[in-house]
């Protein structure tokens, strides 16, 4: 099980989380209110979805949750499901944990991602669009259609058809991160995916993560930004994709900073048409 204080001990966007958030962790019972009364998810995916259930566990909600085939292989896009990598396999079984923090209407905590090596951070919020509630996950970020807590059990069903939709906030973070690679001097073209702060060198991973921070404050692997250039790359040259598309991108021989540029152009056009 993932454990909220190795979770905040360990990951890198700790020094965003408020102390106070901190303290409730170490020890502190929150307070937890009531969620809007709503059926509980049913225990069978029969679209892209994610249902969870997370019984009360000192201070947070701690369980699991299951993950459809396809939202498992990444295979949700904006638009809907990439045929490419769709699949009809059983549901996977994912660990996760939430908490309220003292922001109203915000929890956080962690939830098993795709890869062990993935970001582990979970947050439900409110939508950005307005109205309803959104999980952001290791797998995407998605609209949650129903939230209930009764007899000591949080319950979450997420309509995983679809990632929800970017805002003004994603195309400039995506204009920062170009900004960010001025010249092949500033380009790190052997990505590891691990961005210390102060790098003078920075890949494209790392430029957007970086640019996320400055824009939003906080960085999600998820983030609609980084999604958008993933489905640009959906579209390159398969060989220059093996396992982590941005990364795998960045560093193939062949790539030169000017594609990266036209790629991370591509994904903030594709953005602005979107949202208009």
């Amino acid at each position: 099980m993932y454990e909220l204080s190795t979770f905040f001990t360990h990951n890198s966007e700790t020094k965003m989380i408020p102390s106070s958030l901190r303290l409730i962790f170490a020890g502190t019972v929150l307070t937890l209110g009531a969620c809007a009364s709503l059926p509980a998810p049913q225990p069978s995916l029969a679209e892209n979805a994610i249902s969870c259930s997370l019984p009360a566990a000192k201070g947070s909600f701690k369980g699991s949750c299951e993950v459809s085939c396809s939202v498992n292989a990444l295979a949700i896009n904006f638009d809907g499901v990439e045929s490419k990598r769709a699949c009809t396999g059983p549901d996977r079984t994912v660990e996760a944990e939430v908490a309220r923090t003292t922001v109203p209407g915000r929890w956080l905590g962690a939830m098993q991602g795709v890869k062990p090596e993935d970001p582990t951070r979970f947050e439900i919020v409110p939508s950005a669009q307005g109205g309803g509630m959104v999980g952001r996950t290791p797998f995407g970020w998605f609209a949650i259609t129903e939230m209930s807590e009764a007899d000591g059990v949080l319950r979450l069903r997420m309509n995983a058809q679809r990632q929800v939709r970017p805002n003004a906030e994603d195309i400039a973070i995506i204009a920062r991160a170009i900004e960010l690679l001025p010249s092949n001097e500033r380009w790190n073209k052997n990505d590891d995916r691990k961005c210390p702060p102060g790098q003078r060198q920075l890949s494209m991973f790392c430029a957007l993560q970086q640019a996320t921070t400055e824009i939003s404050g906080g960085v999600h692997y998820r983030q609609p930004a980084l999604q958008a250039v993933r489905e640009v790359l959906n579209t390159v040259d398969p060989a220059r994709i093996k396992t982590h598309r941005i990364m795998d991108f960045n560093n193939h021989p062949d790539t030169t900073l000017a594609e990266v540029h036209a790629l991370m152009r591509k994904a903030q056009s594709n953005l602005e048409k979107d949202i208009r």
